[in-house]
């Protein structure tokens, strides 16, 4: 499979230089956008819950979790009503995008630090010089935390920095490294062990401290980034390696942003009520820890859509579609037709490729409360599906839940509830990876790492969330869960696990939900942040999750530390 190897290598770097290039000519020629949060920030919570209070509808389709930094200024900017509504809120969105509002909203400059540092809250380093906007924030999170049963410190160490900025008002960057040295629960070390793969990152090598041989874990790096351009007005580009989430929940069944970083090239329609998102990828089959000596890492693709329809301000509904495939050495170009519904392409060439589609949708109601909910189809025999024969091939997966910010009149406050169903074998697939046929090629997920939900499939999960920023910048989150899942065990795979083929299954028929070893998961966790200054936080965390069934796993944890211009990470599974 890999004997043209340098070859490949070569084309796949000339192929990105042109991309590149194609890029920056663009630039000269159109109109701007700019660099947005990501799925997990806090800003993009305060957003939707304006949406949902007020439903001001500036456009903004909120299961498409790009959040434009400028589009979020010029919300705040013109509907300064909304301060009435969640005044911390607006406020923090308004200081954390001065460099895209005027100067009216901006908080004067003042010395800094040594004149150059911190002129204003929200930016370490900044440079405004009309045509060019460049901004610098360090990256920070030392945390220690004690486990229960653990046997060792548990700590993180993370040192980075985040730049980003335009050029002409036209091409928007950004850029976000970090090198962290760290631990993790238990249940995570055991992910780990299993699937050596770090969630959320790529290589690692183990770490002892030079001070004490308690204080080891695992040392890798994190990068991720891009450069963006409109093409016309409605028509934007943008070349990156990062991650993606489609939906409203906290999990996403369509795509969310658990695994890796990938290289992507993503393509963005906003016209009339719709916003219509192209994204092809570059993933890996395998995670790196697996592929042995210096050999290059294999290859899979994505190509995905998603066309958001928003006809008014309380409703909005999206379709979803994705295909995940392998050949040898070379991207399927019949993919790369943007035009939505790819089962007519794949029965044109008559592929072995991975088709899932959905539906995702939200309606405001009452100006209190958001109803959403998605609903996956990986594959399913209509014929099948009541005759009471548990045909394996019925896949697919449900999520539903309600936000209700400002619960109870209380400000500040937001509550969401959520469930997530998803069918034995969902997101697998059959064709293995050349040299390791425990994982299937066209499964739903990169580095061992899922592309939707973390527990896989054959599961289902009930989720309780309340935020409350209080007083005196405290921030407080709860979160709750009970999950139950069917495990394999002994060479019987049952469908929990997506990265096994699916041409291992213990059977056609007779296959029920939960089926396997049954595992039941509840966890409650506490995060109570002090920000002493803007996305600068002191954090407590208190963790309890109890694991029972075929194994039993408990663990109680608490730990407490510094974390600055960086989001908490989603680790529940």
């Amino acid at each position: 499979m890999y004997k043209k190897l340098d070859l490949v290598v070569d084309y796949k770097i000339k192929v990105k230089q042109v991309l590149t290039i194609m890029i920056c000519f663009l630039a000269m020629v159109i109109e701007a956008q700019s660099v947005y949060y990501p799925a997990s920030h806090q800003a993009v919570r305060y957003v939707e819950n304006f949406d949902i209070l007020d439903s001001v509808g500036l456009n903004i389709h909120t299961a498409i979790r790009n959040y434009s930094r400028k589009s979020v200024a010029q919300l705040m900017t013109s509907h300064e009503e909304l301060k009435f509504i969640q005044a911390d809120q607006y406020n923090y969105l308004i200081k954390d995008n001065q460099l895209y509002v005027d100067s009216s909203h901006v908080t004067q400059d003042r010395r800094g630090v040594f004149g150059i540092f911190y002129k204003e809250d929200p930016y370490f380093f900044r440079l405004d010089k009309g045509a060019f906007k460049f901004i610098a924030n360090p990256i920070l999170n030392i945390n220690l935390g004690y486990e229960k049963d653990f046997g060792r410190p548990q700590f993180i160490n993370t040192r980075g920095i985040e730049i980003y900025g335009e050029i002409d008002h036209k091409v928007y960057f950004y850029t976000h490294f970090n090198e962290n040295q760290r631990n993790f629960n238990n249940y995570i070390e055991d992910r780990i062990r299993k699937h050596k793969a770090i969630p959320g990152n790529s290589f690692f090598v183990p770490f002892t401290s030079r001070v004490s041989d308690q204080i080891s874990g695992h040392d890798f790096a994190n990068a991720q980034g891009f450069i963006g351009v409109p093409i016309t007005k409605h028509i934007g580009i943008e070349l990156g390696h990062g991650r993606h989430f489609i939906g409203h929940g906290y999990h996403s069944l369509l795509l969310g942003d658990y695994a890796n970083n990938y290289f992507y090239l993503k393509f963005n329609t906003k016209v009339w009520k719709l916003h219509y998102q192209n994204i092809f990828a570059e993933l890996a089959p395998i995670s790196t820890r697996l592929n042995p000596n210096d050999n290059l890492l294999p290859k899979k693709y994505m190509a995905t859509h998603y066309l958001s329809f928003k006809p008014n301000k309380v409703f909005e509904i999206g379709l979803f579609e994705t295909v995940i495939f392998s050949r040898l050495n070379n991207f399927e170009f019949h993919y790369l037709n943007p035009i939505i519904l790819y089962r007519a392409v794949e029965f044109y060439l008559d592929s072995p490729d991975n088709v899932m589609v959905g539906i995702n949708g939200k309606l405001n109601l009452f100006k209190r409360f958001a109803l959403y909910g998605q609903f996956l189809l990986d594959d399913v025999k209509t014929t099948r599906l009541f005759d009471g024969s548990g045909w394996w091939g019925n896949k697919f997966g449900f999520q539903g839940g309600v936000k209700y910010p400002q619960a109870f009149g209380i400000k500040n406050l937001d509550i969401q509830a959520e469930a997530n169903l998803v069918r034995p074998y969902t997101y697998g697939h059959r064709d293995t990876v050349p040299d390791f046929t425990n994982y299937s090629i066209a499964n739903y997920s990169t580095f061992n790492q899922p592309l939707a939900h973390p527990l896989g499939a054959n599961f289902y999960e009930f989720l309780f969330l309340a935020n409350y920023d209080a007083i005196d910048n405290v921030f407080i989150n709860l979160r709750m869960s009970y999950a139950k899942q069917g495990n394999s065990s002994a060479g019987k795979y049952v469908g929990d696990e997506i990265l096994i083929p699916n041409e291992q299954r213990i059977s056609d028929f007779g296959n029920t939900f939960l089926q396997g070893q049954r595992r039941t998961i509840k966890s409650l966790a506490l995060d109570i942040s002090y920000s002493f200054f803007h996305n600068y936080y002191l954090d407590l965390r208190l963790l309890y999750r109890k694991e029972s069934g075929d194994r039993e796993l408990d663990t109680s944890y608490f730990s407490f530390g510094l974390r600055a211009n960086m989001n908490h990470q989603r680790l529940d599974y």
